[in-house]
Protein backbone atom coordinates (compact mmCIF):
# COMPACT_ATOMS: atom_id res chain seq x y z
CA UNK A 1 0.00 0.00 0.00
CA UNK A 2 1.41 3.21 -0.76
CA UNK A 3 1.53 5.89 2.12
CA UNK A 4 1.19 9.10 -0.05
CA UNK A 5 -1.84 11.14 1.07
CA UNK A 6 -2.59 8.55 3.82
CA UNK A 7 -2.80 9.05 7.43
CA UNK A 8 -0.62 7.63 9.77
CA UNK A 9 -4.17 6.34 11.63
CA UNK A 10 -5.58 4.91 8.81
CA UNK A 11 -2.39 2.74 7.70
CA UNK A 12 -2.31 1.53 11.10
CA UNK A 13 -6.24 0.89 11.27
CA UNK A 14 -5.78 -0.86 7.70
CA UNK A 15 -2.77 -3.32 8.93
CA UNK A 16 -4.63 -4.12 11.60
CA UNK A 17 -7.08 -5.89 9.44
CA UNK A 18 -4.58 -7.69 7.73
CA UNK A 19 -4.35 -11.01 9.49
CA UNK A 20 -7.67 -11.02 11.65
CA UNK A 21 -10.13 -13.46 11.57
CA UNK A 22 -13.97 -13.46 11.22
CA UNK A 23 -16.85 -15.54 11.82
CA UNK A 24 -17.00 -17.64 8.58
CA UNK A 25 -20.79 -17.68 8.55
CA UNK A 26 -21.04 -13.76 7.79
CA UNK A 27 -19.64 -12.11 4.67
CA UNK A 28 -17.63 -9.40 6.68
CA UNK A 29 -17.91 -8.39 10.54
CA UNK A 30 -19.19 -5.17 11.98
CA UNK A 31 -15.42 -4.51 13.04
CA UNK A 32 -14.10 -4.63 9.60
CA UNK A 33 -16.94 -3.25 7.86
CA UNK A 34 -16.52 0.04 10.52
CA UNK A 35 -13.13 0.29 9.93
CA UNK A 36 -13.08 0.43 5.93
CA UNK A 37 -16.30 2.60 6.00
CA UNK A 38 -14.61 5.09 8.06
CA UNK A 39 -11.03 4.89 6.43
CA UNK A 40 -13.01 5.45 2.88
CA UNK A 41 -14.80 8.69 4.39
CA UNK A 42 -11.97 9.73 5.27
CA UNK A 43 -9.99 9.17 2.38
CA UNK A 44 -12.70 9.28 -0.21
CA UNK A 45 -11.31 6.23 -1.80
CA UNK A 46 -12.30 2.56 -2.43
CA UNK A 47 -11.07 0.70 0.39
CA UNK A 48 -10.85 -3.63 -0.26
CA UNK A 49 -10.57 -6.28 1.77
CA UNK A 50 -9.57 -9.85 0.72
CA UNK A 51 -11.05 -12.54 3.06
CA UNK A 52 -10.57 -16.79 2.17
CA UNK A 53 -13.69 -19.25 3.23
CA UNK A 54 -12.11 -19.51 6.93
CA UNK A 55 -12.60 -16.28 7.47
CA UNK A 56 -9.07 -14.55 7.71
CA UNK A 57 -8.54 -11.43 6.02
CA UNK A 58 -4.92 -12.11 4.00
CA UNK A 59 -5.37 -8.73 2.05
CA UNK A 60 -6.46 -5.05 2.24
CA UNK A 61 -6.04 -2.77 -0.53
CA UNK A 62 -6.62 0.88 -1.29
CA UNK A 63 -8.12 2.39 -4.89
CA UNK A 64 -10.42 1.34 -7.36
CA UNK A 65 -9.16 -1.89 -9.30
CA UNK A 66 -8.55 0.06 -12.11
CA UNK A 67 -5.81 1.30 -10.06
CA UNK A 68 -4.50 -1.73 -8.01
CA UNK A 69 -3.27 -4.65 -9.46
CA UNK A 70 -4.92 -7.65 -6.44
CA UNK A 71 -2.44 -9.97 -5.76
CA UNK A 72 -3.06 -13.46 -7.03
CA UNK A 73 -4.06 -14.86 -4.00
CA UNK A 74 -5.71 -18.47 -4.84
CA UNK A 75 -6.82 -21.17 -2.55
CA UNK A 76 -8.32 -22.97 -5.63
CA UNK A 77 -8.53 -27.27 -5.63
CA UNK A 78 -8.87 -27.26 -9.08
CA UNK A 79 -8.78 -25.18 -12.46
CA UNK A 80 -12.54 -25.89 -12.42
CA UNK A 81 -13.04 -24.34 -8.74
CA UNK A 82 -13.29 -20.69 -7.64
CA UNK A 83 -10.59 -19.10 -6.05
CA UNK A 84 -11.56 -19.62 -2.24
CA UNK A 85 -11.38 -15.64 -1.92
CA UNK A 86 -14.31 -12.98 -1.64
CA UNK A 87 -13.66 -9.10 -1.91
CA UNK A 88 -15.60 -6.81 -0.05
CA UNK A 89 -15.00 -3.89 -1.19
CA UNK A 90 -16.26 -0.28 -0.35
CA UNK A 91 -17.63 2.64 -3.01
CA UNK A 92 -17.77 6.24 -1.56
CA UNK A 93 -20.75 8.88 -2.47
CA UNK A 94 -23.73 6.26 -1.34
CA UNK A 95 -24.04 3.77 -3.70
CA UNK A 96 -22.12 0.10 -3.80
CA UNK A 97 -23.54 -0.83 -7.13
CA UNK A 98 -20.77 -2.90 -8.80
CA UNK A 99 -19.30 -1.73 -12.06
CA UNK A 100 -17.84 -3.18 -15.09
CA UNK A 101 -14.44 -2.72 -13.32
CA UNK A 102 -15.56 -4.73 -10.82
CA UNK A 103 -17.54 -7.29 -12.59
CA UNK A 104 -13.69 -7.79 -14.60
CA UNK A 105 -11.59 -8.29 -11.51
CA UNK A 106 -14.41 -10.84 -9.87
CA UNK A 107 -14.20 -12.68 -13.80
CA UNK A 108 -10.36 -12.74 -13.89
CA UNK A 109 -9.76 -13.90 -10.53
CA UNK A 110 -12.95 -16.30 -10.08
CA UNK A 111 -13.45 -14.38 -7.06
CA UNK A 112 -16.17 -16.21 -5.19
CA UNK A 113 -17.84 -13.09 -4.71
CA UNK A 114 -17.52 -9.36 -5.65
CA UNK A 115 -19.02 -7.55 -2.72
CA UNK A 116 -20.08 -3.60 -2.93
CA UNK A 117 -20.89 -1.69 0.04
CA UNK A 118 -22.16 2.16 -0.37
CA UNK A 119 -20.92 4.62 2.32
CA UNK A 120 -21.71 7.99 3.16
CA UNK A 121 -20.32 9.92 6.31
CA UNK A 122 -18.20 6.53 7.36
CA UNK A 123 -21.49 4.81 7.36
CA UNK A 124 -22.55 1.98 4.98
CA UNK A 125 -25.53 2.66 3.08
CA UNK A 126 -26.18 -0.55 1.03
CA UNK A 127 -24.91 -3.41 -0.17
CA UNK A 128 -24.49 -5.02 -4.01
CA UNK A 129 -22.75 -8.75 -4.89
CA UNK A 130 -22.02 -10.84 -7.85
CA UNK A 131 -21.11 -14.20 -8.80
CA UNK A 132 -19.99 -15.89 -11.50
CA UNK A 133 -23.11 -18.61 -12.46
CA UNK A 134 -23.73 -21.85 -14.68
CA UNK A 135 -27.08 -20.50 -15.41
CA UNK A 136 -25.24 -17.88 -17.56
CA UNK A 137 -21.84 -19.35 -18.73
CA UNK A 138 -18.31 -18.26 -17.35
CA UNK A 139 -17.93 -15.12 -19.16
CA UNK A 140 -21.72 -13.88 -17.43
CA UNK A 141 -22.45 -12.63 -13.56
CA UNK A 142 -25.56 -13.20 -11.25
CA UNK A 143 -25.61 -9.85 -9.68
CA UNK A 144 -28.24 -9.00 -6.31
CA UNK A 145 -28.62 -6.32 -4.72
CA UNK A 146 -29.43 -3.69 -3.21
CA UNK A 147 -29.25 -4.60 0.77
CA UNK A 148 -29.79 -2.89 3.52
CA UNK A 149 -26.94 -3.26 5.96
CA UNK A 150 -28.63 -5.33 8.50
CA UNK A 151 -30.00 -8.19 5.90
CA UNK A 152 -26.50 -8.16 4.03
CA UNK A 153 -25.17 -8.80 7.40
CA UNK A 154 -27.50 -12.05 7.80
CA UNK A 155 -26.85 -13.62 4.89
CA UNK A 156 -24.73 -16.91 5.49
CA UNK A 157 -21.66 -16.97 3.57
CA UNK A 158 -21.11 -20.25 4.25
CA UNK A 159 -24.34 -21.71 2.10
CA UNK A 160 -24.02 -18.74 -0.21
CA UNK A 161 -20.61 -19.35 -1.06
CA UNK A 162 -21.37 -23.51 -1.01
CA UNK A 163 -24.36 -23.30 -3.23
CA UNK A 164 -22.18 -20.81 -5.94
CA UNK A 165 -19.21 -23.64 -5.81
CA UNK A 166 -21.44 -25.98 -6.35
CA UNK A 167 -23.63 -24.16 -9.44
CA UNK A 168 -19.95 -22.92 -10.66
CA UNK A 169 -18.18 -26.46 -10.73
CA UNK A 170 -21.34 -27.74 -13.06
CA UNK A 171 -20.66 -25.99 -15.90
CA UNK A 172 -17.30 -27.11 -17.04
CA UNK A 173 -18.68 -29.80 -18.89
CA UNK A 174 -21.53 -27.49 -20.43
CA UNK A 175 -21.24 -25.59 -23.72
CA UNK A 176 -23.61 -21.82 -23.26
CA UNK A 177 -24.15 -19.87 -26.31
CA UNK A 178 -24.62 -16.54 -24.88
CA UNK A 179 -26.17 -15.26 -27.54
CA UNK A 180 -29.45 -16.74 -27.09
CA UNK A 181 -29.81 -15.75 -23.75
CA UNK A 182 -32.76 -13.28 -23.48
CA UNK A 183 -32.17 -10.40 -21.17
CA UNK A 184 -35.12 -9.87 -19.17
CA UNK A 185 -35.87 -6.06 -19.43
CA UNK A 186 -39.03 -3.90 -17.43
CA UNK A 187 -40.55 -0.95 -19.39
CA UNK A 188 -41.17 2.56 -18.08
CA UNK A 189 -43.26 5.24 -19.70
CA UNK A 190 -44.73 8.13 -18.45
CA UNK A 191 -48.13 7.98 -20.11
CA UNK A 192 -50.62 5.22 -20.52
CA UNK A 193 -49.61 1.91 -20.30
CA UNK A 194 -50.72 1.11 -23.91
CA UNK A 195 -47.45 3.13 -25.29
CA UNK A 196 -45.38 0.91 -24.39
CA UNK A 197 -46.35 -1.78 -26.94
CA UNK A 198 -44.07 -0.42 -29.71
CA UNK A 199 -41.27 -0.15 -27.27
CA UNK A 200 -42.32 -3.95 -26.50
CA UNK A 201 -41.85 -4.03 -30.14
CA UNK A 202 -38.19 -2.36 -30.34
CA UNK A 203 -37.69 -4.82 -27.36
CA UNK A 204 -38.40 -7.92 -29.49
CA UNK A 205 -36.62 -6.95 -32.44
CA UNK A 206 -33.73 -6.26 -29.98
CA UNK A 207 -33.44 -9.99 -28.39
CA UNK A 208 -35.11 -9.07 -25.09
CA UNK A 209 -38.37 -10.45 -23.14
CA UNK A 210 -40.33 -7.87 -21.45
CA UNK A 211 -41.03 -9.26 -17.84
CA UNK A 212 -42.85 -5.97 -16.93
CA UNK A 213 -44.39 -2.45 -17.37
CA UNK A 214 -44.34 0.30 -15.02
CA UNK A 215 -46.18 3.97 -16.16
CA UNK A 216 -46.70 7.06 -14.25
CA UNK A 217 -48.32 10.57 -15.09
CA UNK A 218 -46.75 12.99 -14.29
CA UNK A 219 -47.18 16.97 -15.28
CA UNK A 220 -43.67 17.57 -15.22
CA UNK A 221 -40.52 14.97 -15.25
CA UNK A 222 -38.22 14.88 -12.19
CA UNK A 223 -34.89 16.43 -13.05
CA UNK A 224 -33.04 13.45 -11.12
CA UNK A 225 -35.25 10.24 -12.06
CA UNK A 226 -37.41 11.18 -14.39
CA UNK A 227 -40.04 9.39 -12.37
CA UNK A 228 -41.15 10.30 -9.01
CA UNK A 229 -39.36 8.75 -6.24
CA UNK A 230 -42.49 6.80 -4.58
CA UNK A 231 -42.51 4.86 -8.22
CA UNK A 232 -38.77 5.00 -8.04
CA UNK A 233 -39.04 2.84 -5.42
CA UNK A 234 -41.99 0.60 -7.06
CA UNK A 235 -39.42 0.14 -9.93
CA UNK A 236 -36.36 -1.42 -7.58
CA UNK A 237 -39.05 -3.50 -6.14
CA UNK A 238 -40.15 -5.42 -9.22
CA UNK A 239 -36.77 -4.99 -10.73
CA UNK A 240 -35.98 -7.45 -7.94
CA UNK A 241 -39.35 -9.53 -8.11
CA UNK A 242 -38.82 -9.94 -11.27
CA UNK A 243 -35.15 -10.83 -11.69
CA UNK A 244 -35.03 -8.12 -14.73
CA UNK A 245 -31.26 -7.56 -16.16
CA UNK A 246 -32.44 -4.41 -17.65
CA UNK A 247 -35.01 -1.13 -17.71
CA UNK A 248 -35.65 0.75 -20.61
CA UNK A 249 -37.62 3.96 -20.47
CA UNK A 250 -39.91 5.03 -23.34
CA UNK A 251 -38.10 8.66 -22.86
CA UNK A 252 -34.70 10.43 -23.50
CA UNK A 253 -32.68 10.35 -20.85
CA UNK A 254 -30.16 12.69 -19.69
CA UNK A 255 -26.48 11.12 -18.50
CA UNK A 256 -27.13 11.84 -15.29
CA UNK A 257 -30.86 10.71 -14.72
CA UNK A 258 -29.14 7.39 -16.24
CA UNK A 259 -26.42 7.37 -13.56
CA UNK A 260 -28.90 8.05 -11.04
CA UNK A 261 -31.56 5.27 -11.90
CA UNK A 262 -28.59 2.63 -12.51
CA UNK A 263 -27.52 3.59 -8.58
CA UNK A 264 -30.86 3.31 -7.26
CA UNK A 265 -32.52 0.04 -8.99
CA UNK A 266 -29.10 -1.71 -9.06
CA UNK A 267 -29.44 -2.96 -12.59
CA UNK A 268 -28.65 -1.47 -16.37
CA UNK A 269 -30.98 1.60 -17.23
CA UNK A 270 -31.18 2.82 -20.79
CA UNK A 271 -33.65 4.98 -22.91
CA UNK A 272 -35.43 4.25 -26.15
CA UNK A 273 -33.08 5.77 -28.06
CA UNK A 274 -30.79 3.71 -27.41
CA UNK A 275 -32.39 1.12 -27.56
CA UNK A 276 -33.21 2.08 -31.14
CA UNK A 277 -29.42 2.91 -31.75
CA UNK A 278 -28.87 -1.02 -30.49
CA UNK A 279 -30.94 -2.53 -33.19
CA UNK A 280 -29.73 -0.07 -35.97
CA UNK A 281 -26.33 -1.29 -35.42
CA UNK A 282 -27.37 -4.91 -35.53
CA UNK A 283 -29.01 -4.07 -38.97
CA UNK A 284 -26.65 -2.17 -40.69
CA UNK A 285 -24.97 -4.34 -42.75
CA UNK A 286 -23.10 -2.11 -45.97
CA UNK A 287 -19.94 0.57 -44.36
CA UNK A 288 -22.20 3.63 -45.34
CA UNK A 289 -25.13 1.63 -42.35
CA UNK A 290 -22.08 0.92 -40.29
CA UNK A 291 -20.36 4.28 -40.44
CA UNK A 292 -24.03 6.27 -39.61
CA UNK A 293 -25.06 4.18 -36.70
CA UNK A 294 -21.37 4.99 -34.79
CA UNK A 295 -22.14 8.53 -35.89
CA UNK A 296 -25.11 8.23 -33.95
CA UNK A 297 -24.00 6.41 -31.35
CA UNK A 298 -21.04 8.68 -30.36
CA UNK A 299 -23.43 11.94 -30.75
CA UNK A 300 -25.65 10.56 -28.25
CA UNK A 301 -22.73 9.08 -25.74
CA UNK A 302 -20.91 12.17 -25.50
CA UNK A 303 -23.32 14.96 -23.96
CA UNK A 304 -23.94 11.82 -21.61
CA UNK A 305 -20.70 10.30 -20.66
CA UNK A 306 -20.60 11.37 -17.12
CA UNK A 307 -24.05 8.95 -17.14
CA UNK A 308 -21.60 6.04 -18.52
CA UNK A 309 -19.17 6.43 -15.46
CA UNK A 310 -19.09 2.37 -14.58
CA UNK A 311 -18.18 1.63 -18.18
CA UNK A 312 -16.15 4.77 -19.92
CA UNK A 313 -14.21 5.69 -15.94
CA UNK A 314 -15.11 5.21 -12.52
CA UNK A 315 -16.55 8.79 -12.10
CA UNK A 316 -20.17 8.02 -11.98
CA UNK A 317 -19.18 5.07 -9.60
CA UNK A 318 -18.61 7.09 -6.67
CA UNK A 319 -14.46 8.23 -7.00
CA UNK A 320 -14.19 12.06 -5.85
CA UNK A 321 -14.45 14.50 -9.24
CA UNK A 322 -10.65 15.33 -9.32
CA UNK A 323 -7.94 13.19 -10.07
CA UNK A 324 -7.42 10.42 -12.94
CA UNK A 325 -11.19 9.79 -13.44
CA UNK A 326 -11.91 13.31 -14.06
CA UNK A 327 -8.63 13.42 -16.59
CA UNK A 328 -9.74 9.68 -18.17
CA UNK A 329 -13.10 11.20 -18.63
CA UNK A 330 -12.11 14.58 -20.37
CA UNK A 331 -9.88 11.99 -22.33
CA UNK A 332 -12.87 10.10 -22.93
CA UNK A 333 -14.82 13.46 -24.60
CA UNK A 334 -11.35 14.18 -26.83
CA UNK A 335 -11.37 10.97 -28.41
CA UNK A 336 -15.62 10.61 -29.22
CA UNK A 337 -14.90 14.40 -30.76
CA UNK A 338 -12.20 13.59 -32.88
CA UNK A 339 -13.82 9.87 -33.90
CA UNK A 340 -17.05 11.72 -34.65
CA UNK A 341 -15.44 14.21 -36.93
CA UNK A 342 -13.53 11.22 -38.81
CA UNK A 343 -16.54 9.58 -39.19
CA UNK A 344 -18.51 12.95 -40.51
CA UNK A 345 -15.86 13.41 -42.86
CA UNK A 346 -16.33 9.64 -44.11
CA UNK A 347 -19.55 9.71 -44.26
CA UNK A 348 -19.59 13.11 -46.40
CA UNK A 349 -17.32 11.53 -48.67
CA UNK A 350 -19.74 8.66 -48.83
CA UNK A 351 -22.56 11.30 -49.32
CA UNK A 352 -20.76 12.83 -52.70
CA UNK A 353 -20.33 9.20 -53.94
CA UNK A 354 -23.75 8.95 -53.41
CA UNK A 355 -24.69 11.92 -55.41
CA UNK A 356 -22.31 11.19 -58.38
CA UNK A 357 -23.62 7.41 -58.22
CA UNK A 358 -27.72 8.93 -58.78
CA UNK A 359 -26.68 11.70 -61.23
CA UNK A 360 -25.74 8.68 -63.42
CA UNK A 361 -28.47 6.93 -62.38
CA UNK A 362 -31.07 9.17 -63.06
CA UNK A 363 -30.55 11.10 -65.49
CA UNK A 364 -33.29 11.96 -67.07
CA UNK A 365 -34.83 8.90 -65.34
CA UNK A 366 -38.01 9.25 -63.09
CA UNK A 367 -37.26 8.65 -59.41
CA UNK A 368 -40.21 7.02 -57.11
CA UNK A 369 -39.30 6.89 -53.59
CA UNK A 370 -41.34 4.26 -50.65
CA UNK A 371 -41.31 6.00 -47.02
CA UNK A 372 -43.14 5.34 -44.04
CA UNK A 373 -43.33 3.88 -41.04
CA UNK A 374 -41.47 0.75 -39.47
CA UNK A 375 -42.49 -2.53 -40.14
CA UNK A 376 -45.08 -1.54 -43.05
CA UNK A 377 -44.37 -3.22 -45.57
CA UNK A 378 -42.43 -1.12 -47.97
CA UNK A 379 -39.65 -3.91 -49.05
CA UNK A 380 -42.37 -6.29 -49.55
CA UNK A 381 -44.68 -3.55 -51.73
CA UNK A 382 -40.87 -3.68 -53.67
CA UNK A 383 -40.27 -6.94 -54.05
CA UNK A 384 -43.78 -7.02 -55.57
CA UNK A 385 -43.17 -4.18 -58.12
CA UNK A 386 -39.79 -4.88 -58.94
CA UNK A 387 -39.71 -8.46 -59.22
CA UNK A 388 -36.59 -8.58 -56.85
CA UNK A 389 -35.69 -10.35 -53.31
CA UNK A 390 -34.64 -7.78 -51.23
CA UNK A 391 -34.41 -8.93 -47.31
CA UNK A 392 -38.32 -9.30 -45.39
CA UNK A 393 -39.01 -9.76 -41.83
CA UNK A 394 -41.95 -9.28 -39.87
CA UNK A 395 -39.89 -6.95 -37.47
CA UNK A 396 -38.89 -3.01 -37.10
CA UNK A 397 -35.89 -1.75 -38.89
CA UNK A 398 -35.78 -4.98 -40.85
CA UNK A 399 -34.31 -2.90 -43.83
CA UNK A 400 -31.63 -0.01 -42.83
CA UNK A 401 -29.45 0.35 -45.56
CA UNK A 402 -31.09 1.86 -48.70
CA UNK A 403 -32.27 0.09 -51.89
CA UNK A 404 -32.30 1.07 -55.56
CA UNK A 405 -34.46 -1.26 -58.08
CA UNK A 406 -35.85 -0.32 -61.54
CA UNK A 407 -39.80 -1.02 -62.38
CA UNK A 408 -40.62 -1.00 -66.05
CA UNK A 409 -43.52 0.40 -66.25
CA UNK A 410 -46.68 -1.15 -68.67
CA UNK A 411 -45.75 1.49 -71.30
CA UNK A 412 -42.43 0.14 -71.27
CA UNK A 413 -40.95 3.39 -69.69
CA UNK A 414 -38.19 2.33 -67.26
CA UNK A 415 -38.12 4.52 -63.82
CA UNK A 416 -36.14 4.06 -60.68
CA UNK A 417 -37.80 3.24 -57.03
CA UNK A 418 -35.59 3.55 -53.94
CA UNK A 419 -36.63 1.81 -50.25
CA UNK A 420 -35.75 3.38 -47.10
CA UNK A 421 -35.53 3.34 -43.59
CA UNK A 422 -38.80 3.03 -41.80
CA UNK A 423 -39.57 6.26 -39.54
CA UNK A 424 -40.81 5.13 -36.07
CA UNK A 425 -42.68 7.92 -33.08
CA UNK A 426 -39.94 10.07 -31.34
CA UNK A 427 -37.20 9.38 -34.07
CA UNK A 428 -33.53 10.22 -32.63
CA UNK A 429 -32.49 13.24 -33.73
CA UNK A 430 -29.24 11.50 -33.86
CA UNK A 431 -30.29 8.99 -36.31
CA UNK A 432 -31.90 11.43 -38.23
CA UNK A 433 -28.66 13.80 -38.75
CA UNK A 434 -26.75 10.91 -39.49
CA UNK A 435 -28.86 9.60 -42.08
CA UNK A 436 -29.33 12.34 -43.92
CA UNK A 437 -27.53 11.06 -46.92
CA UNK A 438 -29.69 7.96 -47.14
CA UNK A 439 -33.10 10.25 -47.00
CA UNK A 440 -31.59 12.48 -49.74
CA UNK A 441 -33.11 9.68 -51.39
CA UNK A 442 -36.56 11.21 -50.95
CA UNK A 443 -35.29 15.11 -51.08
CA UNK A 444 -34.60 14.12 -54.77
CA UNK A 445 -37.45 12.08 -55.42
CA UNK A 446 -40.02 13.31 -58.06
CA UNK A 447 -43.27 11.13 -56.18
CA UNK A 448 -42.83 9.82 -53.07
CA UNK A 449 -45.39 6.48 -52.20
CA UNK A 450 -46.50 6.61 -48.61
CA UNK A 451 -46.81 3.42 -47.72
CA UNK A 452 -49.66 2.74 -44.19
CA UNK A 453 -50.47 -0.55 -42.74
CA UNK A 454 -53.81 0.02 -42.76
CA UNK A 455 -54.34 -2.97 -40.15
CA UNK A 456 -52.53 -0.83 -37.61
CA UNK A 457 -54.96 0.71 -35.17
CA UNK A 458 -53.46 3.59 -34.98
CA UNK A 459 -52.51 4.19 -38.68
CA UNK A 460 -53.63 7.47 -38.39
CA UNK A 461 -50.87 8.78 -35.59
CA UNK A 462 -48.26 6.68 -38.04
CA UNK A 463 -49.12 8.98 -40.93
CA UNK A 464 -48.73 12.03 -38.80
CA UNK A 465 -45.18 10.99 -37.88
CA UNK A 466 -44.23 10.11 -40.96
CA UNK A 467 -45.40 12.98 -42.47
CA UNK A 468 -43.78 14.92 -39.66
CA UNK A 469 -40.65 13.93 -40.80
CA UNK A 470 -40.84 14.76 -44.61
CA UNK A 471 -42.03 17.79 -42.96
CA UNK A 472 -38.66 18.19 -41.63
CA UNK A 473 -36.51 17.03 -44.49
CA UNK A 474 -38.94 19.83 -46.57
CA UNK A 475 -40.29 17.55 -49.21
CA UNK A 476 -43.94 17.88 -47.50
CA UNK A 477 -45.43 19.25 -51.10
CA UNK A 478 -43.88 16.88 -53.53
CA UNK A 479 -46.34 14.56 -55.09
CA UNK A 480 -47.31 11.85 -53.00
CA UNK A 481 -49.16 8.76 -53.18
CA UNK A 482 -50.85 6.97 -50.16
CA UNK A 483 -50.36 2.96 -50.33
CA UNK A 484 -53.01 1.53 -47.85
CA UNK A 485 -51.06 -1.64 -47.02
CA UNK A 486 -52.28 -5.15 -45.77
CA UNK A 487 -55.75 -4.60 -46.57
CA UNK A 488 -55.74 -8.35 -46.60
CA UNK A 489 -55.71 -8.12 -42.46
CA UNK A 490 -57.94 -5.18 -42.64
CA UNK A 491 -59.10 -2.24 -44.56
CA UNK A 492 -59.36 1.43 -42.48
CA UNK A 493 -63.04 3.33 -43.02
CA UNK A 494 -63.62 6.62 -44.16
CA UNK A 495 -59.84 6.62 -44.79
CA UNK A 496 -60.90 9.62 -47.42
CA UNK A 497 -62.38 12.22 -44.73
CA UNK A 498 -59.41 11.38 -42.39
CA UNK A 499 -57.74 14.71 -40.65
CA UNK A 500 -54.74 13.65 -40.99
CA UNK A 501 -54.42 13.43 -45.05
CA UNK A 502 -53.54 16.49 -46.85
CA UNK A 503 -55.38 18.25 -49.41
CA UNK A 504 -55.77 16.38 -52.59
CA UNK A 505 -53.55 13.23 -51.51
CA UNK A 506 -53.94 10.82 -53.96
CA UNK A 507 -54.42 7.67 -52.33
CA UNK A 508 -54.68 3.86 -53.23
CA UNK A 509 -55.55 0.10 -51.00
CA UNK A 510 -53.03 -2.71 -51.59
CA UNK A 511 -51.95 -6.16 -49.97
CA UNK A 512 -48.40 -6.62 -51.32
CA UNK A 513 -48.43 -9.79 -50.06
CA UNK A 514 -51.85 -11.03 -51.84
CA UNK A 515 -50.78 -8.57 -54.74
CA UNK A 516 -54.41 -6.68 -54.40
CA UNK A 517 -54.28 -3.69 -56.49
CA UNK A 518 -50.86 -3.59 -57.70
CA UNK A 519 -51.91 -3.17 -61.20
CA UNK A 520 -53.72 -0.10 -60.16
CA UNK A 521 -50.66 1.37 -58.22
CA UNK A 522 -48.27 0.46 -61.25
CA UNK A 523 -51.28 2.82 -62.89
CA UNK A 524 -51.31 5.17 -61.09
CA UNK A 525 -47.53 5.84 -60.74
CA UNK A 526 -47.33 5.64 -64.63
CA UNK A 527 -50.12 8.96 -64.29
CA UNK A 528 -47.44 11.07 -62.25
CA UNK A 529 -44.96 10.07 -64.46
CA UNK A 530 -46.59 11.40 -67.61
CA UNK A 531 -47.53 14.65 -65.70
CA UNK A 532 -43.81 14.61 -64.81
CA UNK A 533 -43.30 15.49 -68.39
CA UNK A 534 -44.82 18.72 -68.44
CA UNK A 535 -42.03 21.29 -67.55
CA UNK A 536 -42.80 24.43 -65.63
CA UNK A 537 -41.13 27.73 -66.58
CA UNK A 538 -39.02 29.18 -63.45
CA UNK A 539 -36.29 32.09 -62.82
CA UNK A 540 -33.95 31.15 -60.18
CA UNK A 541 -31.17 32.75 -58.40
CA UNK A 542 -28.52 30.00 -57.29
CA UNK A 543 -25.51 31.51 -54.67
CA UNK A 544 -21.90 30.23 -55.54
CA UNK A 545 -22.20 28.49 -52.31
CA UNK A 546 -25.19 25.85 -53.95
CA UNK A 547 -23.53 25.56 -57.46
CA UNK A 548 -23.92 22.03 -56.60
CA UNK A 549 -27.56 22.96 -57.63
CA UNK A 550 -26.90 23.53 -61.32
CA UNK A 551 -26.14 19.57 -62.50
CA UNK A 552 -29.20 18.49 -60.61
CA UNK A 553 -31.14 21.53 -62.37
CA UNK A 554 -29.62 20.29 -65.92
CA UNK A 555 -30.88 16.50 -65.30
CA UNK A 556 -34.26 17.94 -64.33
CA UNK A 557 -35.21 20.66 -66.82
CA UNK A 558 -33.68 22.84 -69.65
CA UNK A 559 -31.46 26.30 -69.02
CA UNK A 560 -32.52 28.66 -71.22
CA UNK A 561 -30.56 31.65 -69.66
CA UNK A 562 -27.74 31.94 -67.35
CA UNK A 563 -26.10 35.01 -66.20
CA UNK A 564 -23.25 35.22 -63.59
CA UNK A 565 -23.90 37.77 -60.68
CA UNK A 566 -21.62 38.94 -58.16
CA UNK A 567 -23.06 36.91 -55.49
CA UNK A 568 -24.53 34.43 -57.57
CA UNK A 569 -26.12 32.58 -60.76
CA UNK A 570 -29.22 33.88 -62.73
CA UNK A 571 -31.19 31.09 -64.36
CA UNK A 572 -34.24 30.84 -65.98
CA UNK A 573 -35.79 27.60 -67.35
CA UNK A 574 -37.94 25.10 -67.76
CA UNK A 575 -38.04 22.40 -64.81
CA UNK A 576 -39.62 19.42 -63.66
CA UNK A 577 -42.67 20.84 -60.83
CA UNK A 578 -41.55 18.02 -58.74
CA UNK A 579 -38.15 19.54 -57.73
CA UNK A 580 -39.92 22.81 -56.72
CA UNK A 581 -39.26 21.52 -52.91
CA UNK A 582 -35.67 20.92 -53.41
CA UNK A 583 -35.65 24.71 -55.16
CA UNK A 584 -38.30 26.38 -53.55
CA UNK A 585 -35.61 28.92 -51.76
CA UNK A 586 -33.81 29.68 -55.08
CA UNK A 587 -37.13 30.19 -56.55
CA UNK A 588 -37.16 34.34 -57.95
CA UNK A 589 -40.99 35.67 -57.03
Amino acid sequence: MTKYGIKKSSLEMLNSLKGMIIDNTLLVSYEVLDIICEITSDLNKEVAVLINRKGEVIDVTIGDFASVKLNLYTERRSKDSLCSIRCVHTHPKGSGMLSEIDISALKELKLDLMVGIGVLNGNPQNAFFAYLSAENSDVLTVKKGPYEINEFMRINAQDLIRDIEKNYKSQKNRIFNVSNKKEKAILVGIDSIEYLDELKELLDTAGGVEVGRIVQNRQSADSAYLIGKGKLKELELEVQKRGADLVIFDEELSGAQIRNLEREIGVRVIDRTQLILDIFAKRAKTKEGKLQVELAQLRYRLPRLIGFGMEMSRTGAGIGTRGPGEKKLEIDRRRIRERIRGLEKEVEEIRKHRNLIRSKRTHNVFQACLVGYTNVGKSTLLNVLTNSDVYVEDKLFATLDPTVRKLILDSGQEIVISDTVGFINKLPHDLIAAFKSTLEEVVYADLIIHVVDGSNEIYEEQIEIVEGVLKDLGVDSKPTILVINKIDKAIPKDIMYSPVLRKGTDFIYVSAKERINIDMLVKKIQYYVNSNSELQTLELFIPYTDCALIPYLHEKGRIIEKDYKDSGIYIKGEFNPAIISVIKANIIQ
